[in-house]
């Protein structure tokens, strides 16, 4: 680093450079330019503004800034901000050192396009919040000939629109309920179980039926159920729900049959149907001629 400032001052002394005409085009202050000349880097506020300086005035001076900064501090090579890679290898580029402009056009318009936003949005706001609020002043009409001021105010009398009746909705249908005349039996299965069902005394179905379904069967007398796992069958009978058939895994029997009506009476045979037997006769015994008179009764003997 002993050497650095030394390249500097020799460099520009042989392009016949001093050090106000440096300052005038690089922008670096001469007291900068003096303290890199002496390798006096103390009075700088940071290294990374000294490795700045550094660059422009090797680069300005048609030096190797690289080898500049390995004078430095040896580490030319280490990318810092400010550089990009080439084939070369790391280029250092060039920093601005002029003052900066005291308008600020980035500013300026971002400040006329904010107060042209604004301006839109107070204009809608005015058109459709504020303008309906205001109430026009109203002006008297003026009299027609021959009407006097209270006949001017009697308006018309005005025949009032009729009203639609509101045409009451079409009944909603009413389900019809179901007349079961035998025995319905649905199972809504809840757990695999094992089902036989027979009706009328016929078997209609064997096997495993599986969670979610739901069978059914008639009969026009009676429904019998067998369930292999009772805690997973639900039984519906003629749309009323008798509940779980019993605990899970057990088997369970249930008999489902069509009570007869008490109000009934029995069938009534055809009369052509009827055959009337004749009872057999029945032996009347003749009575006895009673005794003449002056004989005497027989006497009665009795059974042996």
């Amino acid at each position: 680093m002993s050497n650095l400032g030394e390249m500097l001052k020799t460099a520009r002394e042989e392009q016949g450079l001093s050090l106000d005409r440096v300052e005038e085009v690089t922008h670096i202050r001469r007291h900068l330019l003096e303290a890199m000349e002496d390798n006096n880097f103390d009075d700088f506020p940071s290294p990374i503004i000294v490795r700045g300086l550094i660059r422009n005035y090797a680069k300005f001076l048609k030096l190797d800034p690289i080898e500049a900064l390995t004078l430095y501090d040896g580490n030319g090579l280490i990318p810092v901000k400010g550089q990009r890679l080439t084939a070369k290898g790391i280029e250092f580029m060039n920093l601005s050192m002029a003052p900066r402009p005291l308008v600020n056009w980035d500013l300026i318009i971002g400040a006329f396009l904010f107060l042209l936003v604004a301006g839109g949005i107070g204009y809608v706001s005015y058109g459709t919040l504020i303008q309906p609020r205001i109430t026009p002043t109203p002006t008297k009409t003026p009299v027609a000939a021959g009407l006097t001021d209270d006949a001017a105010l009697l308006l018309p009398t005005t025949t009032p629109l009729p009203t639609d009746t509101p045409t009451p909705p079409p009944p909603t249908n009413t389900p019809t309920p179901i007349v079961y005349s035998g025995v319905t039996v649905d199972l809504v299965i809840t757990q695999p179980s094992w089902i036989q069902i027979f009706a009328d005394d016929v078997k209609m179905f064997e096997g495993v039926l599986q969670p979610g379904e739901r069978r059914s069967w008639s009969g026009q007398q009676r429904v019998v159920i067998r369930a292999g796992n009772a805690g997973g069958v639900e039984v519906i009978v003629n749309g009323t729900s008798r509940g779980i058939m019993g605990e899970e895994g057990q088997v369970v029997d249930q008999i489902w049959e069509k009570a007869p009506d008490p109000n009934s009476q029995p069938p009534t045979p055809d009369p052509g149907e009827i055959s009337i037997e004749e009872p057999p006769p029945t032996e009347t015994p003749t009575p006895e001629a009673p005794p003449a008179e002056g004989e005497e009764p027989l006497p009665l003997e009795s059974a042996p």
